[in-house]
């Protein structure tokens, strides 16, 4: 295959990720957004509405890695981006005519998280066939991997970043404008994943039931102490930095009083740390031992949050966001590029549903966490433990020692 026709078939899959990214942009500071300042809900509720989205990953997202490995994944993250789009379009028609209710917005969030459990693994797996085309080949190089995956963040966090700018208008541009942008832009994705499906011969039918096939992901995921040392930390970092994300910040905005505007910054902020700290790791790297990378990043988000709970000035916080952003994009980045080097193909799906179950299944369950706790406790309280619980976390598995010995030159090594 030909320089050109690789090329071609990356900026592909790159378009529609990036696609996919700047809906999430919008999203992410859309919902909270509405909620806290068209609906006014209180702290708990708003974190029954954030972790609506993250909920549906506990039944879906490991279904969604089966069906990935199943069937061809690129029709999977297509018909996923339809999905969403309908969603979108259905409260754009709503807000068009009166404010939405919690039952409504609740709805509205179930319905994406349960598009978007199918669309996460999906598309992850779409990752090396922006490289090489099916059947093509061998397996590439962890090197390449490494190359492969860290472009796909810098989609990820570039498009994110423009969704987010984005929706920084909402004071001006209005709810129902941001949606129907969102729906435009899900559907422009749909149809470049589905020009990535698999020509010729359709792949070898599957023999194994569904529930052996998703037990044999999870026998794999075993199998390499690595992986599974590994979907424990990152189902941590879903339980009390996501969590924390994704209810505190809102709240802590609102409490400057500057309006939807400046969570977007801070959102924003984030956003600009995790493209520069990819650009970086696309420039120079991410070196033989990801694992150690992985555990100093959980040491400086504990770092991070312990800094936040003093309380910063609006400048500050904002400059913390992006400092949170740069090492949440290096964790990311590593913990993904583990993942598709170590993960066989044949299982790499089911994997990676595995490793977002834990990330994501957790979040949600950390968002109402952080949502009770903050409604009987200040914000900068809840920011404090959450940096004090990373710092614990931070020491065991340092003890543990299977991250920090890993070496994906010796993938087996991992599996000591």
């Amino acid at each position: 295959m030909t320089f050109p026709a690789l090329a071609a078939r990356l900026r592909t899959f790159l378009l529609g990720f990036s696609g996919t990214s700047l809906a999430t942009g919008l999203q992410v500071v859309l919902l909270p957004w509405i909620a806290v300042s068209l609906v006014e809900l209180p702290a708990l509720q708003l974190s029954w509405v954030q972790a609506s989205v993250l909920l549906p990953n506990l039944i879906f997202l490991l279904f969604g890695g089966a069906l990935a490995d199943r069937i061809d994944a690129a029709r999977v993250a297509a018909l996923s981006c339809i999905g969403l789009a309908l969603c979108h379009a259905v409260l754009a028609y709503h807000l068009m005519h009166s404010i939405p209710s919690l039952g409504l917005l609740l709805m509205y969030g179930v319905s994406l998280g349960v598009c978007t459990a199918f669309l996460q693994p999906a598309r992850e797996t779409l990752v090396q066939r922006g490289a090489q085309q099916p059947p093509a080949g061998g397996r590439l190089q962890e090197g390449q991997v490494q190359h492969l995956v860290t472009w796909m963040m810098l989609a990820q966090y570039g498009g994110q970043a423009v969704g987010m700018l984005l929706a920084s208008r909402f004071d001006s541009w209005g709810a129902e404008a941001l949606l129907l942008i969102q729906v435009a832009v899900l559907l422009c994705a749909a149809g470049f994943f589905i020009s990535l499906r698999r020509s010729g011969t359709s792949a070898e039918k599957p023999t194994k039931k569904l529930p052996r096939a998703l037990l044999e992901g999870f026998a794999e995921v075993r199998k390499s102490r690595a992986i599974f040392e590994l979907v424990l930390l990152v189902g941590f970092n879903g339980l009390v930095h996501i969590g924390v994300f994704l209810v505190v910040l809102p709240l802590l905005a609102e409490s400057y009083a500057r309006g939807a505007s400046y969570y977007a910054w801070l959102q924003i902020a984030f956003v600009v740390g995790t493209v520069t700290a990819t650009a970086v790791m696309l420039r120079r790297g991410q070196g033989y031992h990801p694992g150690r990378g992985v555990l100093m990043c959980l040491l400086y988000s504990a770092a991070l949050l312990i800094a936040i709970s003093f309380g910063p000035t609006a400048f500050g916080l904002a400059l913390l966001c992006a400092c949170w952003g740069a090492v949440a994009a290096a964790s990311a980045a590593l913990g993904k590029s583990i993942v598709q080097v170590l993960a066989p193909e044949q299982v790499r799906s089911r994997i990676i549903s595995i490793y977002q179950f834990s990330l994501f299944g957790s979040a949600a369950i950390g968002a109402l966490l952080a949502g009770v706790i903050s409604e009987f406790t200040a914000p900068l309280t809840t920011l404090l433990w959450a940096g004090i619980f990373s710092l614990l976390a931070f020491v065991l598995v340092w003890l543990s020692g299977a991250l920090r010995k890993l070496d994906i030159r010796q993938p087996q090594g991992a599996e000591e």
